[in-house]
């Protein structure tokens, strides 16, 4: 199987999963290794005030974890995760398998662009690290929105990187110094986290993503950094779709 250069991800969006596939069953060894990374998420979830009996859009599941935080905030709820990586949702499902067979919890093999799903089916989506990765961000907003039920909320957690001089070649350094290299060591694969430092690079800000979710009719839009050394380079974002 060939290798899909960095460069070429950021064109091309839609050979991301495929890269995914061939890391899947070592990215959570390497996202371990990250201070805070499980934290984060759990941090991003309780800005939604779930109340526990939502069902849940985990878009952009990966390998599930952003859906181990969601699964402590649902006590009687459920999660629907949908990813467009075969490797990554094979983890998952492995992660997850009582939840699955319970009923509690699903995980579906969809493009996010074109989930083919019904209408104003969740009451909540959260999407980790997911919209940087789309080649339409509009869309996948847009797509979101049809989604949530009337009432329903978004939240978006990624690295956005703060609207101010430093955070840029704050990243940089981060992600090319210390990232890459890293994650390279553990996986054996370096493309992936390449382009995924480059992607941020060129991903919106938190302000332009509030623009994004409000033309895809969102409101009620606050923008969240993350605590300490991650405040100027994470966010989570979170909307709601108006009854």
């Amino acid at each position: 199987m060939s290798q899909t250069a960095p460069v070429d991800l950021i064109v091309n969006k839609k050979a991301v999963p495929k890269e995914f596939n061939r890391i899947a069953a070592r990215y959570d060894f390497a996202t371990s290794m990250s201070q805070g990374y499980s934290i984060d998420l759990e941090a991003s979830v309780q800005k939604l005030n779930l109340k526990g009996d939502e069902h849940v859009l985990d878009l952009c599941c990966g390998t599930g974890k952003s859906t181990l935080p969601l699964l402590k905030a649902l006590p009687h709820g459920r999660i629907t995760g949908l990813d467009n990586s075969e490797g990554m949702l094979e983890e998952a499902r492995k992660k997850f398998k009582t939840e699955i067979e319970c009923g509690k919890m699903d995980f579906v093999l969809r493009d996010a662009m074109n989930p083919e799903m019904e209408p104003e089916s969740f009451d909540v989506v959260f999407a980790a690290y997911g919209l940087r990765n789309m080649p339409d961000y509009q869309t996948f907003l847009n797509n979101a929105f049809s989604l949530l039920k009337p009432g329903g909320k978004i939240c978006i957690h990624d690295y956005s990187l703060a609207d101010n001089a430093w955070s840029r070649p704050y990243w940089a350094v981060l992600g090319y110094g210390f990232i890459v290299p890293f994650c390279t060591a553990v996986t054996g694969s370096s493309k992936i986290f390449t382009y995924l430092v480059k992607s941020v690079l060129d991903f919106p800000g938190p302000k332009e993503i509030e623009t994004l979710l409000s033309r895809a009719g969102f409101t009620q839009i606050q923008s969240h950094p993350h605590a300490g050394w991650r405040a100027p380079i994470l966010h989570a974002i979170v909307a709601q779709k108006d009854n």
